[in-house]
């Protein structure tokens, strides 16, 4: 037991502690699930709100006989070899589990998050004129295909990476078995290596052919089948899903396949989107830019295959209508924060109250009967005004570290929004020169972070 404790305060030290891992060390030591997450969680002072996360009130604090005056009885000597119950969040130590659950209800529970329910997403406030459908052509990715431009910058840079050497094997090795699924089933054209998504006529994880049954479910009700999708998405293994009705601005006008080239013109019919976030892991994307990031990265694009596939089949076997995404078809960011996930940050990126951007996202369209969720506001926009973290991780300066601007940097930036505009074309060529993608600008985001919020009061 001193010995877990002792872990538990080194890691706390070296703020390298994610929430995770501290509810995992504060319930092994006896805490209980609602005192570990009241500590583990830090943001702003929350007001009056609709949802908050992990919140629910604490047990009412007794005195025992065995109490001492003060309400926590903290111990102030350190140097005591008897056992005490120790918070992780701030380093104090108490005689008793009540008191320390009581302590964190009182002096940590303030740093959870607010999560207010809201009626129009919070990138509503920053569209300044009318937004058009944006061509999956015009991506950073597909441009390094067609864009002889783009593409002679990408070839220079190409040379510019370092030579792969006998001891880049085993990271390459681990980066293959994290797209493997992907790579593999994604979709079965000769020449798809996983990131891509659905390639038309050529089935797969993310195909659309598979059939509908003949014989459908008769839902009890949109609410019923509403709580029931999720159920049903986190029994797959998602981390965070949502749904809302799909905004036609966010479907790409057309597609570009990358492994054909094929530039096609899309007709997305189906009326809710379901939203599915996985997690990736701090402690691996921390290795940015490197093989452990590139790795867990390249796995959560095989849950997205799995993830979104097994739901739409799901659907489909009752009977409705249903097509898995990955990156393809549609822009996720946007449609997920309308379906309540999170917020769009400064590194252009969705942040979430739990994660940060530590998830991949998936979805997948159908005409289930379901609920809409709404979108959410957890004061991300006020934190990333003051913020800028991400700007100065990222190695080319692609973030912008000054106010909003309505200035695009490329094709590759949708206009008409009001924002901190991300120069997506350099990002994708220090990867390319890197010979390595970069996950900084997620690794150091204090949202995915959590035991680092407590400070973001004094930005």
């Amino acid at each position: 037991m001193e010995k877990k404790l002792k872990n538990t305060e080194d890691e706390g030290k070296t703020s390298r502690f994610s929430r995770k891992d501290f509810l995992n060390s504060a319930m092994m030591l006896g805490v209980s699930v609602g005192g570990a997450k009241l500590m583990a969680g830090c943001g702003f002072k929350p007001d009056p709100v609709l949802d908050q996360v992990d919140a629910e009130p604490g047990p009412a604090f007794t005195p025992t006989a065995a109490s001492q005056p003060s309400l926590y009885d903290p111990v102030e000597n350190l140097f005591d070899t008897s056992f005490y119950w120790y918070c992780s969040a701030c380093g104090k130590q108490f005689r008793n589990a009540d008191h320390l659950k009581e302590h964190a209800y009182q002096e940590h529970a303030w740093r959870l998050p607010s999560i207010i329910r809201v009626d129009e997403p919070t990138y509503t406030q920053y569209l300044v004129e009318p937004i058009k459908q944006f061509d999956e052509r015009n991506t950073a990715f597909s441009r390094a295909l067609w864009d002889q431009a783009y593409r002679s910058q990408i070839m220079e840079a190409m040379t510019k990476a370092p030579k792969r050497t006998l001891e880049d094997l085993e990271g390459l090795a681990l980066i293959a078995g994290g797209i493997y699924v992907d790579s593999t089933a994604g979709s079965f054209h000769p020449d798809y290596t996983g990131y891509m998504g659905r390639v038309s006529d050529y089935g797969g994880l993310y195909g659309w052919d598979d059939p509908v049954n003949p014989e459908k479910f008769p839902v009890p009700s949109a609410e019923w089948m509403t709580e029931r999708i999720k159920q049903v998405a986190r029994l797959y293994g998602a981390n965070l899903v949502g749904i809302c009705e799909v905004d036609r601005r966010w479907v790409y006008s057309h597609t570009f396949e990358r492994a054909t080239q094929r530039h096609i013109k899309l007709n997305i019919p189906y009326k809710y989107a379901i939203v599915i976030g996985t997690e990736m892991s701090w402690s691996h994307l921390n290795d940015s830019p490197g093989a452990e990031a590139s790795a867990v990265t390249a796995l959560g694009y095989s849950r997205m295959a799995i993830l979104s596939a097994s739901v739409a089949k799901y659907i489909r076997s009752l009977g409705y209508p249903a097509i898995p995404s990955g990156n393809d078809t549609a822009q996720n960011i946007p449609l997920a924060i309308d379906a309540g996930l999170g917020e769009l940050g400064r590194n252009g990126l969705l942040l979430t109250p739990e994660y940060g951007a530590r998830v991949r996202l998936c979805k997948v369209f159908t005409d289930l009967p379901l609920i809409p969720d709404k979108p959410i506001d957890f004061g991300i926009q006020e934190h990333c005004e003051s913020c800028r973290i991400c700007s100065h991780s990222c190695p080319v300066n692609a973030i912008q570290r000054g106010e909003r601007t309505t200035e695009i940097t490329s094709i590759s930036n949708r206009p008409g929004m009001n924002r901190w505009v991300v120069d997506v074309g350099r990002c994708l060529l220090y990867w390319r020169e890197n010979g390595m993608d970069c996950s900084n600008c997620v690794a150091v985001c204090p949202w995915a972070i959590h035991s680092q919020r407590n400070w973001l009061q004094y930005l």
